[in-house]
């Protein structure tokens, strides 16, 4: 999957597949989530289907990305702010050359603060057909409480619920649609530091557990470990029925050089191997994957 198809599925999977009715708070991606450091302007990303391009502010928000498979063919979403909040979004895509106006989606935003945050989001395609609207409502420190979402197909409403233990190290949050549980992030926190030490993800359909990830983070809140169970539904029981585990380790600058992968009796490693721009914000320009001897090149500008 090409970092550009990840980005659009992060932000849009709410409004593209219809089924999923979970909560999705208003954000934009910054350098931080491509694994970039500094004043990044534009990084180009050679890759074997083509190119990915990124640019950014100087507020080092994202402003378009893009994926070039031919001079014909793309995917580009372009993020557009006011006062450093996001006020409208798109994804234009081309197929030989024409823009297809059913796939191509604007984001439009509006906000009221008064008295808490408020947001609303208008999403249409590119034949003016409205897809869906989402109100998002935040309590009185920023945090969204509720997601109410409308379209043809009805109007849903998806309450998020946090409770804290007494100490203060561990978190749960649950996702309500309806009343009925979606999902529930369970969060554990260093006492002294406060930083994440793990944290567990239950998914659910129809009341039964579907699946359960559980992720464990280093002191500088990289993840070394995350476990996937599936589930399937026997009787009026959740039973496991797959296990996938993954391993990291990183470099003295955060960046990951070896994953193993382990899934039933199989396993799978992966080591990674980096060249640096030469920058005092020491991003990759290379990067080589073994024993698979394939690589990444990334091209990077900075704001002077």
């Amino acid at each position: 999957m090409n970092l550009l198809k990840k980005v659009l599925l992060l932000l849009f999977f709410f409004c593209l597949c219809i089924g999923s009715l979970l909560a999705q708070e208003v954000s934009a991606f910054n350098i931080l989530d491509f694994d970039l450091k500094g004043p990044v302007k534009k990084c180009v990303v050679i890759t074997k289907y083509g190119q990915e391009q990124y640019l950014f502010n100087e507020k080092r928000q994202l402003i378009s990305a893009a994926t070039i498979f031919s001079k014909k063919d793309s995917e580009t979403a372009y993020y557009k702010y006011s006062k450093g909040r996001l006020i409208e979004r798109r994804i234009e895509i081309y197929t030989n050359g024409v823009l297809d106006k059913k796939t191509s989606l604007a984001n439009f935003y509006t906000y009221d603060s008064l008295p808490n945050l408020r947001i609303k989001e208008k999403i249409m395609n590119y034949n003016r057909e409205f897809i869906d609207q989402f109100n998002y409502k935040y309590d009185s420190i920023g945090a969204i409480f509720q997601e109410i979402r409308t379209n043809v197909q009805g109007r849903y409403v998806t309450d998020i619920k946090r409770d804290w233990n007494s100490l203060k190290t561990q978190k749960t949050t649950r996702y309500l649609l309806d009343s009925v549980l979606l999902k529930q992030i369970d969060s554990f926190f260093d006492p002294k530091t406060r930083s994440i030490k793990k944290s567990i993800v239950k998914e659910f359909s129809n009341g039964y557990l579907k699946k359960e990830t559980l992720y464990f983070f280093n002191k500088k809140r990289l993840e070394t470990q995350n476990l996937v169970l599936d589930f399937e539904q026997k009787d009026s029981l959740s039973i496991a029925i797959s296990e996938t585990k993954t391993l990291s380790e990183y470099n003295s600058i955060g960046n990951p050089i070896k994953m193993i992968i382990k899934k039933g009796v199989t396993s799978q490693t992966k080591n990674f191997l980096y060249q640096l721009d030469g920058s005092p914000h020491k991003n990759w320009v290379k990067k080589i994957t073994t024993p698979e001897n394939t690589y990444t090149t990334r091209i990077i500008t900075y704001f002077k």
